[in-house]
């Protein structure tokens, strides 16, 4: 009987593994279908959509990303999608796959028990109820024209499906440090876009409209939303600091915060300029008072501040010290926003007076608004609260300060839980700078229309996962 020659270890009687080659015939098969009933060129979209969703179904956390940038960055046309097919519901749709396989494997039903998922779908309620009982009549849509009225519901949905998303498949501290890491670069690339916006436009108004960056980054000429996205990078890149060992790299972290705090001061956003404070004062609080940790912040306090006399415009040094109250506001760069806003405030608050208890629904208050406004004006009305209890009522109000309360205490949990950050690799760190960026958003609320925004549902995520994370590294040491 013969034997079987081995050949660099392996028998040759034994059959080659044919894997491989069926994997290729049907990555080549599935490229000619499409090219054939798609049209020619559709095999590089097909193949690239394969490879996508491969990608996700073996590393979830890439798909995570990818939900997130598609509302941080712009992508080209072509990548977008139109109608239904775009590239988040493509990766919702396959989450949904994946979550529903989860659940059979497992049987984690954990979503049913967190009090998160759960205050997200009572205001999910608090809106369709608003709508179905308290609703505007259809027909009074059309003296508008086309409104947001159906996408904000849809829109609000397609965040807390990300939420559940996000705490299903985000589990080990290295998917949570990627995301975490990831995010916080693209808003860094969007804030430093708006910097540049306004450097190389010029005056007032270069970043708060700025055409030059809006074909790359998401909300990069909104001012408001870059000194947002500045300010959490502050937070984050602060305490990112203090775990880098090479000075080369806590001297170019430090030098990329007092860009970023530049940023806010070219914004002319006085919300933003509040939120600084805010965030910086969190920090101390945070750290605790010491003469070290103060020679350093006013350091960088110094230096910020004569570059800012240096690169920022007079106009938006105006519009900063232009104050509501303040003696200078009167016929100051700025006062027609103040009388805008505070013109506005009384629209709303008539509103939510109005409709208290239940709210006229989700994505209503433009033709609510232009009802009732004798200008006849559809503008937002510039704060959360105000919004929020208009389109959904008290309890809606309520539902989303309990929502900001959970999250802050998860990371609050999970600060107590995890030992002090010593190196990049800890998630003690990300923790300190997701509190900060909780803070932010708090801040900004209050003057503007934030509570649709992804970046308040991935610091929910990302508090759900921590504690989660911290709680059973608790339980497994002791």
């Amino acid at each position: 009987m013969p034997q079987a020659v081995a050949v660099r270890g392996r028998s040759a009687a034994s059959p080659i593994s044919t894997g491989p080659l069926i994997g290729l015939a049907f990555v080549a098969l599935f490229a000619v279908v499409a090219d054939v009933a798609l049209g020619t060129g559709a095999w590089f979209f097909a193949i690239t959509g394969l490879m996508l969703v491969t990608l996700v179904v073996t590393r979830p956390e890439i798909g995570i990303v990818l939900f997130l940038s598609t509302f941080l960055v712009t992508y080209p046309q072509a990548l977008q999608g139109s109608g239904f097919l775009t590239i988040n519901n493509m990766l919702g749709l396959l989450f949904l796959v994946l979550l529903a396989y989860r659940i059979r494997a497992r049987d984690d039903w954990w979503f049913l028990r967190s009090r998160e998922m759960q205050l997200l779908l009572f205001i999910a309620l608090c809106y369709a109820v608003s709508e179905m009982f308290n609703g505007p009549e259809s027909r009074l849509a059309e003296l508008i024209g086309p409104t947001e009225r159906n996408i904000a519901a849809r829109l609000y949905l397609n965040r807390v499906a990300f939420v559940l998303f996000f705490a299903t498949f985000i589990r080990t501290p290295a998917q949570m440090r990627l995301v975490y890491l990831l995010v916080i670069a693209m808003m860094v690339m969007s804030a430093l876009s708006g910097l540049q916006g306004g450097l190389t436009s010029g005056g007032l108004y270069g970043s708060r409209a700025s055409s030059v960056v809006q074909g790359g980054i998401a909300q990069a000429g909104n001012p408001n939303r870059v000194a947002m996205y500045a300010i959490i990078c502050i937070g984050a890149l602060w305490y990112l600091r203090r775990q880098v060992r090479s000075r080369v790299g806590q001297i170019s972290l430090l030098g990329l915060i007092v860009l970023l705090a530049i940023t806010v001061m070219m914004t002319a956003s006085r919300s933003g300029m509040l939120g600084l404070f805010a965030c910086v004062a969190f920090i101390v609080i945070e750290e605790g008072v010491s003469l070290r940790r103060l020679l350093a912040l006013g350091l960088v306090g110094v230096v910020t501040a004569a570059l800012v006399l240096q690169v920022v415009p007079e106009k938006n040094l105006e519009r900063l010290g232009n104050l509501p109250g303040s003696a200078a506001s009167t016929g100051a760069v700025g006062t027609g926003s103040l009388e805008r806003r505070a013109y506005t405030f009384e629209v709303g608050y008539e509103i939510v007076r109005d409709n208290l208890l239940l709210g006229v629904g989700a994505g209503n208050w433009e033709i609510v608004r232009f009802i009732n406004d004798p200008a006849r004006s559809t503008a937002p009305p510039h704060s959360s609260p105000i919004l929020a209890m208009a389109e959904g009522g008290i309890f809606c109000l309520l539902s989303f300060v309990a929502l900001f309360w959970c999250t802050f205490q998860n990371l609050s949990v999970a600060q107590q839980l995890l030992p002090p950050a010593r190196r990049v690799r800890d998630l003690n760190w990300i923790v300190s700078g997701a509190r900060t960026g909780v803070i932010a958003i708090a801040v900004f609320s209050l003057v503007a229309d934030l509570w649709q925004s992804i970046v308040l549902f991935w610091l929910v995520g990302l508090g759900i996962v921590v504690r989660r994370y911290a709680e059973a590294r608790s339980r497994a040491m002791s």
